[in-house]
């Protein structure tokens, strides 16, 4: 889960918005590839294991979205939510949830002929939009005062660099809304666990050669985990969290050419870049169905280079927050299989009575702007009661330090 810059306004101003947010950002994610939330998202995710460890696995598909924004509120605003009961927490996943049904096509017919919008009046998708987005704003505006005068004013958030006056920007605090989220990543890799399980000995081996069985993986270990990292970006390429990608609109008049075809795209066109087609491009991909990490390694078993990826966008449009998302994403896998073995459930579908039938086709699948899996069980089992002490013991003494999870003001 990540924070991007809002842009407000149109035209110029929104331009120039969008291009302060971008810069403000870029200095953030600096910080973050520098290693500066690498201890939160480690005790985040170790918080994670602690709690799926605790219940088998009962309720993961919650302390997956606990996870995913802890990390990014608590980096951003401060806000450390380890249970996902909080109220602050609730509001911002109802939030969330109402701006991903408000952006989805089918949401209202001013998604799919924005032209409409220029019949004047209290038109239903415009009081659908204004009501979302006073409640948006009273939302974010309690947790910037937070981050800034309340009780996280001592913490080096995101928030703080973006409020701080002495910078050529100055305060543009008023930025700092709206995130999107890596948890649909991490339900999509619970699923691949258990649809195509043939690569997980491999994984777990290159793990415990580097690690050993008596600490959990941390982000030093990240260099020496090749195929962890092939599996991180499987798991973006295999179910794009965003299947159609966001859409973008073109500048200029231009001429694309396809398969020996040219197409005309006028100035103003609506364009949408569908990220399930370009991850599941057969020339790219072979067998592009299954969930094959090897993919990314070459022959010597190393990544291979010139990686790219649409799961974040693409152009002046690329999620800014891609370094703290990938982060987040390896050091949850990381730690998971290093701890767990991950299997179906033998519960019964509720709905059927009948044992639960996994899927990863579209069926499976809900959701138009995103494309989260439908909710499934999972079994959470421990490679050994070792590798559980082991957990328990470190949250045990993280939990001790948490007033620290991120670096304090430095002295000017």
């Amino acid at each position: 889960m990540l924070i991007q810059p809002r842009c407000i306004g149109g035209g110029s101003k929104q331009n120039e918005t969008h291009f302060i947010g971008r810069k403000l950002m870029t200095g953030v994610m600096a910080g973050v590839r520098a290693g500066e939330t690498e201890p939160l998202q480690q005790i985040e995710a170790l918080l994670n294991v602690t709690h799926l460890l605790d219940d088998g696995g009962r309720n993961w598909f919650h302390h997956i979205d606990r996870v995913s924004a802890s990390m990014a509120l608590t980096a951003a605003f401060g806000l450390h939510c380890p249970t996902g009961q909080e109220p602050d927490f609730q509001e911002i996943i109802t939030c969330l949830a109402e701006l991903v049904r408000l952006s989805t096509p089918s949401a209202s017919i001013i998604n799919v002929l924005p032209f409409l919008d220029i019949i004047p009046g209290p038109m239903p998708w415009r009081k659908r939009a204004q009501t979302y987005r006073k409640r948006e704003d009273a939302l974010y505006s309690k947790l910037t005062t937070r981050a800034i005068s309340g009780e996280a004013s001592g913490m080096n958030t995101w928030t703080a660099v973006f409020a701080r006056e002495d910078k050529p920007e100055g305060d543009q605090r008023r930025l700092m809304n709206q995130f999107t989220g890596t948890a649909i990543s991490m339900h999509t890799f619970i699923l691949a666990c258990i649809l195509h399980p043939q690569w997980i000995s491999r994984a777990q081996g290159e793990i415990d050669a580097i690690v050993g069985e008596d600490r959990l993986p941390s982000f030093k270990d990240r260099p020496h985990l090749p195929f962890v990292e092939a599996v991180v970006r499987e798991t973006l390429r295999w179910r794009p969290a965003a299947r159609f990608g966001l859409p973008h609109q073109s500048t200029a008049d231009d001429v694309v050419e396809y398969k020996g075809k040219e197409y005309f795209i006028p100035k103003g066109s609506i364009i949408f870049a569908v990220t399930w087609a370009i991850e599941h491009d057969q020339e790219r991909f072979a067998n592009h169905d299954l969930f094959q990490p090897e993919r990314f390694l070459d022959d010597t078993n190393n990544l291979k280079s010139g990686y790219e990826t649409s799961a974040f966008g693409f152009g002046r449009r690329v999620c800014p927050g891609i370094p703290f998302a990938e982060r987040s994403l390896w050091i949850n896998i990381a730690m998971m299989l290093w701890t767990f073995n991950i299997s179906r459930s033998e519960v019964p579908d509720p709905r059927t009575g009948l044992p639960f039938k996994y899927d990863d086709s579209d069926l499976a699948f809900s959701g138009e702007l995103s494309n989260p899996p439908l909710e499934f069980p999972a079994v959470f089992k421990p490679r050994s009661i070792h590798r559980a002490e082991v957990a328990k013991q470190e949250w045990a003494e993280c939990e001790k330090d948490l007033n620290v999870l991120l670096p304090r003001h430095r002295e000017q």
